[in-house]
């Protein structure tokens, strides 16, 4: 078989009829990554004029990257084996410092309680990466930046209309929803020029959560690239029409994908993000859909696992991957370039922190102003 770079018309139609075909490995994502500065690869093995395997691999900072992929037959090792085997050769001729995969691998499906549904044996996967000299990363349970190792879906092969989906809510998710619902509208926007509310409630959620947003030049270049796969809500109250909350999901041929979501802290006591799950949900069955996946959560099933909690009343079940491999193949500058990393981190980290310090302060002086005004405002009425 042949190593080769495929044509976006191959890649595409290859990794689209494949079980394992996923939004991470799509044409859609390789030229937002491009725009974002990537070097990326659509990297094939062929028989002949057959594709066999097939991996949008992404290139930066030394690193090059498989988010849930290869995609192939995983069935067959071998398959693998030899993708992997070609990367690794390529990666060495580039000079580059390290690999990273995330295989689109299910190792077992669970409940909302963290017990096994069903499980797969994924030792002749792991024997591979580790043949050619990859650590494997571990059963990790936190969420990923790159591609998560716990996933929460829900198949919807069996349900046809809205009453058959909320019959498989919780009681209390159906009872928020009567309650909220004729308060709360959907607005789907229709022009790149709307995204300003959705921006808002987006950058909201990030810095209650500690985290740096993107800018939204960023939403507007995923706007372009995706066109009519991407589908942008905004939650609106409807006495007002103020955001409320937000989110992004994306049209692939195996699933839809929610991607990111976020409220405006002010109005969290709305419950938006259950009208808007439950609008999601009734609007991927509507669209003759069979299956959604609302992506990543933390793995530790624990009661302070808000994400899940909120998730699990929603009738879905818990998707564990294999997880991530990485090889590094030029330990010296791995090394001095993970020392860059964390110190960047830490200066991260303390801007960070000095905000929030800076927050603390200003509420405070604005509680002793009030304070005082109230007081000035109470001697001269007396």
């Amino acid at each position: 078989m042949k190593f080769v770079e495929l044509s976006e018309a191959e890649f595409k139609d290859f990794e689209q009829a494949q079980a394992c075909g996923n939004f991470f490995q799509s044409i859609e994502r390789k030229k937002l990554r491009k725009l974002m500065g990537w070097d990326v690869h659509l990297f094939g093995l062929k028989a002949g004029d057959d594709v066999k395997a097939a991996g949008l691999v992404m290139i930066k900072d030394g690193t090059a990257r498989l988010a849930l992929g290869p995609i192939l037959d995983y069935k067959k090792p071998n398959l693998l084996r030899d993708f992997m085997e070609y990367l690794v050769e390529f990666c060495k001729k580039e000079n580059l410092i390290e690999i990273e995969v995330f295989p689109p691998v299910l190792m077992s499906v669970r409940d909302v309680h963290g017990e096994k549904i069903s499980e797969n044996d994924c030792s002749k996967i792991k024997q591979v990466f580790s043949d050619l000299g990859f650590s494997y990363k571990g059963e990790t349970v936190e969420i990923e930046n790159v591609a998560n190792r716990w996933m929460c879906v829900k198949d919807l092969s069996e349900i046809h209309n809205q009453d058959e989906l909320r019959a498989t809510y919780k009681k209390n998710v159906r009872n928020k929803l009567r309650k909220v619902s004729p308060l709360l509208e959907i607005d789907e926007l229709t022009d790149k020029s709307q995204l300003g509310d959705f921006y808002v409630a987006i950058t909201d959620s990030d810095k209650k959560n500690g985290v740096v947003s993107r800018k939204i030049d960023y939403w507007e270049d995923v706007w372009d690239t995706f066109g009519d796969k991407a589908h942008f809500v905004v939650v609106r109250k409807k006495e007002t029409g103020e955001p409320v909350c937000a989110r992004v999901h994306f049209d692939h041929p195996n699933e839809v994908v929610t991607f990111v979501s976020g409220t405006i802290q002010r109005f969290k006591r709305l419950n938006g993000m259950t009208f808007l799950q439950d609008w999601t949900l009734n609007n991927t069955v509507e669209r003759g859909y069979k299956r959604i996946n609302f992506y990543g959560l933390r793995g530790d099933f624990s009661k302070e696992n808000h994400l899940l909690e909120f998730k699990s009343g929603f009738g879905v079940v818990i998707e564990e991957y294999v997880g991530g491999f990485n090889l590094i193949l030029d330990p010296k500058r791995y090394r001095a370039r993970e020392m860059r990393e964390n110190v960047k981190n830490l200066a991260r980290k303390v801007k960070r922190e000095g905000v929030k310090l800076a927050d603390k302060l200003r509420k405070r002086q604005t509680k002793v102003v009030r304070k005082v005004v109230a007081k000035e405002e109470s001697v001269e009425k007396k």
